[in-house]
């Protein structure tokens, strides 16, 4: 009697996704790209995690630092190979069921394409909300490719999702720069009033993300899904969070924005290698808040704060000072 209680209990605390990872589980093969970059790493460790049993076959490059992969206990192959390769991509592709390409958006058409020729069943593609800018330069490719891709669900089931722009150590882009101007710097140039509002989605949330959709097939198939942090930031505010969280005293300098501009376009003529341009200051003025309530309601999607966020990517950034020291 006692056994049959404890069996119950057991099973009352599964996660609701427990039978779908049944039935994952029982995938031919996954097919991974882009599994040793910023987020595909998250990715790669809630398998190890939930001690996934299915056979995972990771495409990375030669020079890929593979040891998270090797060090796994998963039952996983690497293969060797470049997505700007079709026919590479196509033969390396066979006998898989599901493909999770994290790797970035310009190579999803030969990745669909590939897929559709090994009758792939399904394609989880991580994409971005920058097709959502309203500039035709940040924008148009990613909605030229993502409007193509969306033809082809006739062929396979593809879902997609569009993170925001992606923090959380120094694999990132754009934060740990801010991260390290502040540090050094005393004053923080500020082109106009930062009033943008921003919604940064931490790369853990993201690798969780992944492994849940790929867990709730019946909900996430050929469904879209915007990715983004907890709760909107002014970029004013997110600017003194980093200052205040590297316990550093950042003076803000706001620059109106025509002289910002203006800035800009001198910038430009005298450095053929200019690292901001005028498109990029308007850009900034741009909101970039995004709601994630869909990915909440299928798959239990609950990103962390800003705030606890920056803390880790800040600790990484002065630990490293520190041993360079």
């Amino acid at each position: 009697m006692v056994q049959e209680l404890r069996k119950k209990l057991r099973a009352l605390r599964r996660p609701v996704h427990d039978k779908s990872k049944l039935d994952i589980r029982g995938v031919k093969m996954l097919f991974v790209t882009g599994i040793t970059g910023h987020t595909g790493k998250w990715f790669l460790k809630r398998l190890v995690e939930e001690n996934y049993k299915g056979k995972i076959r990771c495409l990375v490059r030669e020079n890929s630092n593979t040891d998270l992969i090797d060090k796994s206990g998963l039952n996983i192959e690497k293969v060797y190979g470049d997505l700007s390769n079709k026919s590479s991509i196509e033969n390396l592709m066979s006998g898989v069921e599901t493909v999770v390409h994290i790797s970035t958006i310009l190579f999803s058409n030969n990745v669909i394409d590939a897929a559709i020729k090994n009758n792939v069943k399904w394609a989880i593609l991580v994409h971005t909300t920058g097709r959502f800018s309203k500039y035709k330069s940040a924008s148009e490719e990613y909605i030229n490719i993502e409007d193509g891709l969306i033809e082809k669900r006739d062929k396979i089931g593809i879902t997609v999702l569009r993170p925001t722009m992606i923090y959380g150590s120094s694999g990132d882009r754009n934060m740990y720069k801010l991260v390290d101007y502040l540090y050094r710097h005393k004053f923080f140039p500020m082109f106009g009033q930062g009033e943008n509002l921003m919604q940064p989605v931490y790369a853990k949330d993201l690798g969780d993300a992944y492994y849940d959709v790929l867990m709730n097939k019946d909900k996430t198939f050929n469904k879209d899904y915007n990715l983004s942090g907890k709760a909107p930031i002014k970029y004013i505010d997110l600017v003194r969070c980093v200052s205040k969280t590297l316990n550093r005293k950042n003076t803000l300098v706001k620059i109106p924005l025509w002289l910002s501009v203006l800035s800009a376009k001198i910038y430009n003529v005298i450095d053929k290698k200019a690292i901001i341009s005028v498109e990029q200051v308007l850009r900034m003025q741009e909101d970039k808040d995004f709601s994630y309530e869909e990915a909440t309601k299928d798959f239990g999607y609950s990103p962390i704060s800003f705030e606890e966020g920056i803390k880790g990517e800040v600790e990484e950034y002065l630990n490293s000072r520190q041993r360079g020291k």
